[in-house]
């Protein structure tokens, strides 16, 4: 969970500029993102350190005298609100989505990371700007496996491995494999 999605929005651009032209309309949208985010909330600790974290940073707007002090402490009642009905928020399921088929990792531990140092460095996820840790604990969960405390550990392993071609085993054979269906897949239809 990103803590500062709630920050990051026209409402608090609003608040930080003074702009007050939009500022109605852009409150709306905030509350709308705010009821989302806590509907789609993974874990009640991630949910209120948003919550908190939202909440300090409209602190700095809460003495103006102005529209802006007014929207701001409308902001902050509401997010004392949800902080209080988290559990209920989380129950509803409104906003999460599509539910995923259930995928297990069944190869090794080591090559689910490899995968995950791969996608961070292709810059495939985020930009690349999804620190490892954070990259590997996803990727994890979305395969069914459960986060562990060390990533690094496995990538030196990784990065020990005894080789004149390639470290990369398990992105080479998956490269391998994926090129010898396709060439069997053409193969087939042309033989049609």
């Amino acid at each position: 969970m990103t803590y500062s999605i709630l920050t990051d929005t026209d409402f608090f651009r609003d608040l930080e500029s003074g702009n007050n032209a939009c500022i109605r309309a852009d409150y709306d949208k905030f509350i709308e993102l705010a009821v989302c985010e806590c509907r789609k909330a993974v874990s009640k600790a991630d949910l209120n350190i948003m919550l908190a974290y939202t909440e300090a940073e409209l602190t700095m707007f809460l003495e103006q005298k102005n529209e802006t002090g007014t929207y701001a402490a409308k902001a902050s009642m509401l997010l004392k609100e949800l902080q209080g009905m988290a559990d209920e928020l989380m129950k509803d399921s409104a906003c999460k989505g599509p539910v995923l088929p259930q995928v297990e990792w069944t190869g090794q531990t080591t090559e689910l990371v490899e995968l995950a140092y791969a996608l961070k460095e292709s810059e495939s996820v985020n930009n690349g700007e999804l620190p490892i840790g954070k990259m590997c604990d996803a990727i994890f969960m979305l395969f069914g496996k459960k986060p562990i405390k060390d990533y690094a550990r496995l990538y030196v392993a990784i990065k020990e491995r005894e080789t004149d071609y390639s470290y990369t085993y398990f992105i080479d054979k998956m490269r391998r494999k994926l090129n010898e269906k396709i060439k069997a897949d053409i193969k087939k239809s042309l033989s049609r």
